[in-house]
């Protein structure tokens, strides 16, 4: 959580600076930089197998715009801050790599609040045959473009909000995926162990523990198909090098057959770019149901339906090097009601890469505003510094 210890017009003060300071890099780092290497920067090759370490550390310092009133910015509603201050927003470090040609890996492990360790990815793939791999262990599953996007490959600094409230992200399972008409297509399908959602909708999905196997006795299945008609979009959400026109179409499902509710989710998402340009949209939607029907009135919905469109685009303004991105999102987590769950978020910002997605900066300002209800004073400028390996 963060703290605040200095008034809001020394923090506005500390927020410009920053941008005064990000701003002036933009005119002097280019040549200063070394060339952006898009590679792995650590690689230690045995011959038969390949070691990579990974590391990501995300650094931000956030300025709630109303930070006097402390009810209107709140963590559990998806706001990145709730006073103005800092904040270590990710820690990682874990090994990938391969063996013997035909099994790769991943091993990931974050710092959490309490101090402790918490394992984010762990698993194994086998990867002989590359119309059908199999992968078992701790890994996304195949739904929403966002979700699936690494944190650090994002343009802004954080997700949409509503994908980090309809998206499943790591669970534990095994799954089959494949490349067909080399690479045209992609497919992703699994099954994974049963999980449940945290209590408030931007809380989203909680995340595995998982050495303490299936605790809610019903399973999970999802999937994923996408297309690249046109060679490989890449990697990063922004068009880093520029080129000719990329395009991805894609869809996603999955199905939660929980002990006492049923999830049934499902998203289509298109993503392009063309010299120096990106556009992404996507569509999520989902039903809750209880797993056994109760008795009601006739006139009492038994079935919650939520759904959130997001849409996205920017421009590298110096190819390599300065970005400007914008973002909106249409969120409802109650299509039946019109409620203060209603809401319409906007934001956007500048990017500056010394060293592609290894270092780079972020300066955001996000927009939320309530279509129905009270109205909350919970806009937020916010600033990202990113390390990654």
């Amino acid at each position: 959580m963060f703290t605040s210890s200095r008034s809001n017009r020394s923090s506005g003060v500390l927020i410009v600076s920053l941008a005064a300071l990000f701003a002036s890099s933009l005119v002097t780092s280019q040549a200063l930089a070394a060339p952006s290497d898009a590679a792995d920067l650590v690689l230690i090759d045995a011959g038969a197998t390949q070691i990579k370490l990974k590391s990501l550390i995300q650094t931000q310092i956030a300025l709630p715009l109303d930070p006097d009133d402390k009810d209107e910015h709140r963590l559990e509603n998806g706001d990145p801050a709730e006073q103005t201050g800092m904040r270590l927003r990710r820690a990682r470090f874990g090994l990938s790599g391969w063996a013997y040609g035909v099994i790769d890996y991943a091993m990931t492990v974050e710092g959490t609040e309490d101090g402790a360790a918490e394992l984010v990815d762990a698993w194994i793939g086998y990867r002989h045959f590359p119309l059908a791999n199999l992968i078992f262990g701790v890994r996304k599953m195949p739904f929403s473009r966002y979700a699936l996007l690494s944190s650090k490959r994002n343009s802004l600094a954080e997700r949409p909000l509503a994908v980090t409230a309809m998206a499943p992200f790591r669970q534990v399972g095994l799954s089959l995926e494949g490349n067909i008409a080399g690479g045209l297509l992609h497919y992703s399908a699994g099954i994974y162990n049963g999980f449940e959602r945290g209590v408030g909708f931007y809380e989203g999905y909680k995340q595995p523990k998982a050495f303490n196997g299936n605790r809610y006795e019903q399973l999970a299945y999802g999937g994923r198909a996408s297309m690249q008609p046109f060679g490989s979009i890449g990697s990063d959400l922004a068009d880093l090098n520029g080129g000719g026109l990329r395009l991805s179409l894609g869809t996603s499902t999955f199905l939660l057959d929980g002990s006492t509710n049923t999830i049934s989710a499902w998203g289509v998402d298109v993503a392009m770019k063309a010299h120096g340009f990106h556009l992404v949209a996507e569509y999520l939607a989902d039903t809750a149901e209880p797993a056994n029907q109760p008795e009601t009135d006739a006139g009492v919905p038994v079935e919650l339906n939520r759904m959130c469109l997001v849409g996205e685009m920017g421009y590298m303004v110096v190819p390599e090097r300065v970005g400007v991105t914008v973002r909106g999102e249409w969120i409802d987590d109650n299509v039946e009601v019109d409620n203060a769950g209603d809401s319409l978020v906007i934001g956007g910002g500048l990017q500056y890469y010394w060293y592609r997605q290894h270092l780079k900066a972020q300066l955001d300002y996000t927009h939320r505003m309530e279509l129905h209800g009270i109205s909350l004073d919970n806009d937020t400028l916010l600033f990202q510094l990113q390390f990654s390996l």
